[in-house]
């Protein structure tokens, strides 16, 4: 009877594991791309009969990236930020070999921002455009309001630039274009991931595999496997207690500026030593450490800087830095590896979607646990040694060297100069021994400097290694050979050397900040200087100023980030 009692149950537990393993096969086979499920959507033959009906969408990031513009490929025109009906609408276009068609893309605000997240994880490239899935719906008097003032602002945005008169300026064809909009629209829905179809499978396996051992073994494996759990949940917090005490340590110093002190082993060194080339493995990296593997997004974009140093009147060392970009929240930090020198670094928190532009609150859990991938995205910073670093961008296609060193993404390659060099001759010698790789499709130079005085900016092409000893750089290519011809240096490089010129090389650390106010962009269309930055490298201390407000200084020692 005993023995009758047990098939039912252990017939029904094998039931669910077989689900749970249907459910784990079906996840793997959708983060591999193996499930097909809708037809391919051509936006010149969708009919009335076509409403309701779901398809995939392969969206370009630009026209220019379609080898054959006339083949009906779609390409993304603009986005609207605006809130229709709780989603964002994207404008795709599309041409065949007699006309331009216009689309709306209706995206849900749980895939907010979806172009540029997709630019910052490298799943929207030149040559791999991104999939949306989505039902084809009548076009709204709304969407075909929205379509049509993206072309008129589009129209009047070239009359500003190049005038009435302009060649470029054809109203009829612009006529035509309004013409061009499609009478329907697609209605996007959240892809689906196959990482949680898997983390349910196992989830459903692990539940019936516990309801057979229970039927089985009775109260004893109940004991065992409770103290499993127990001893199981003391190791997991043990090796969490840095992580929650750097959570924890995050302070809102003023309005969308946080500190923080890095109480965690961020694994530095097996973050450089990872042989990460691409924004996909270094997310897949920072995921698979840190998020136990569940699905994140991180976001950023492109951005302008400058960067000088000068000796100061009792000759210790200054490093000056702006950094210039759209508007964010702003995050310094400390670090402390056990092997290695302890540091600052200032990054922006955009690039966690935390803050004024993001989708979390700066003083919100998540946010302060997607702040713990701070030490891996440093813009800029120095170390207890006195050396002092900073990302800067340049208008050059993204760089991968191949020469059969190990890969370093430049993110990484700014923590190990900051972990582990002492020198400007330290940090040249650490680059030269790796391939260097930047990620959505930009370049990047650093600006390196040490309390000695040395400073140089490190670029690359995808064969050489070019170094330029110099007191200040912008976002211009500094090196002067066969690869890239000598760019016109801005204003701000230039008003950065006359002040240096003008005071000798010597400045106090006000006139310091002064010259990042002279270098400074003003805000407009709420881009512009993010953060001021003036290190010592010497005393090892640090003073910043946000937002362009020269007369608020915030200032740092290791004391504040005890």
């Amino acid at each position: 009877m005993k023995t009758k009692k047990k098939i039912i149950p252990l017939i029904v537990s094998a039931v669910i594991f077989i689900a749970g393993c249907i459910t784990t096969i079906v996840g793997a086979s959708i983060d591999n791309g193996t499930v097909q499920t809708y037809p391919a959507f051509d936006p010149f033959n969708i009919t009335d009969e076509d409403v309701g009906k779901t398809f995939t969408a392969d969206v370009y990031s630009d026209v220019m990236y379609i080898d054959d513009t006339k083949n009906g490929s779609l390409f993304l025109m603009w986005i609207y930020s605006t809130n229709i009906d709780d989603s964002d609408l994207l404008a795709v276009g599309s041409e065949n070999e007699d006309s331009l068609m216009v689309i709306g893309f209706d995206v849900p605000k749980s895939v907010l921002g979806v172009y540029e997240q997709a630019m910052s994880t490298g799943e929207y490239s030149e040559e791999k455009p991104l999939t949306f899935i989505g039902t084809v719906r009548k076009s709204s008097d709304d969407i075909t309001e929205k379509l049509s003032g993206g072309i008129t602002d589009y129209y009047n945005y070239l009359k500003e630039i190049y005038g009435d008169t302009s060649d470029i300026i054809n109203e009829e064809a612009f006529a035509e274009s309004y013409e061009s909009i499609s009478p329907y629209y697609i209605e996007v829905v959240p892809g689906t991931n196959g990482k949680i179809h898997i983390w349910i499978g196992c989830a459903v396996m692990a539940a019936a595999l516990f309801a057979v051992l229970t039927t089985l073994f009775g109260k004893k494996f109940l004991i065992v496997f409770a103290a499993a759990i127990v001893l199981t949940v003391i190791i997991l917090l043990v090796s969490l207690t840095g992580k929650f005490r750097t959570m924890s340590s995050v302070t809102e110093v003023s309005d969308g500026f946080y500190k923080m002190t890095c109480h965690y082993d961020y694994k530095g060194d097996e973050f450089i030593n990872a042989d990460i080339s691409t924004i996909d493995e270094f997310m897949e990296w920072v995921i698979n450490e840190h998020f136990f593997g569940l699905p994140i997004e991180f976001d950023t974009g492109n951005f302008g800087c400058s960067a000088f140093t000068a000796a100061t009147p009792e000759g210790q060392r200054l490093f000056g830095r702006n950094f210039d970009y759209d508007e964010t929240d702003v995050l310094v930090f400390y670090t402390k590896p056990k092997e290695g020198y302890a540091s600052y670094g200032v990054t922006d928190l955009t690039f966690f979607d935390i803050g004024t532009s993001g989708g979390f609150e700066g003083d919100s859990a998540p946010a302060k646990a997607l702040m713990l991938v701070a030490p891996y995205v440093t813009m800029d910073g120095i170390n207890e040694a006195g050396v002092g670093v900073g990302i800067l961008q340049l208008d050059i296609d993204e760089l991968h060297q191949d020469n059969g060193r190990s890969d370093l993404l430049i993110f990484a390659a700014i923590r190990g100069i900051l972990d582990k060099c002492a020198t400007v001759d330290e940090a040249l010698a650490f680059l030269e021994s790796y391939d260097i790789h930047s990620f959505l499709g930009r370049s990047y130079h650093l600006f390196i400097t040490d309390k000695t005085g040395k400073s140089v900016i490190v670029e690359w092409t995808d064969e050489k290694t070019f170094i330029v000893e110099d007191t200040a750089c912008t976002n211009d290519v500094m090196s002067n050979n066969e690869f890239y011809d000598p760019q016109w240096q801005c204003d701000r490089y230039d008003t950065i050397k006359s002040w240096l010129a003008e005071k000798n090389g010597v400045l106090t650390a006000d006139e310091a900040m002064t010259v990042t106010s002279d270098a400074s962009w003003e805000k407009e269309g709420g881009r512009g200087t993010e953060w001021s930055c003036v290190y010592n490298l010497d005393g090892f201390t640090l003073d910043i100023c946000l937002d362009r407000d020269y007369e608020t200084k915030h200032s740092f020692t290791q004391e504040d980030f005890r």
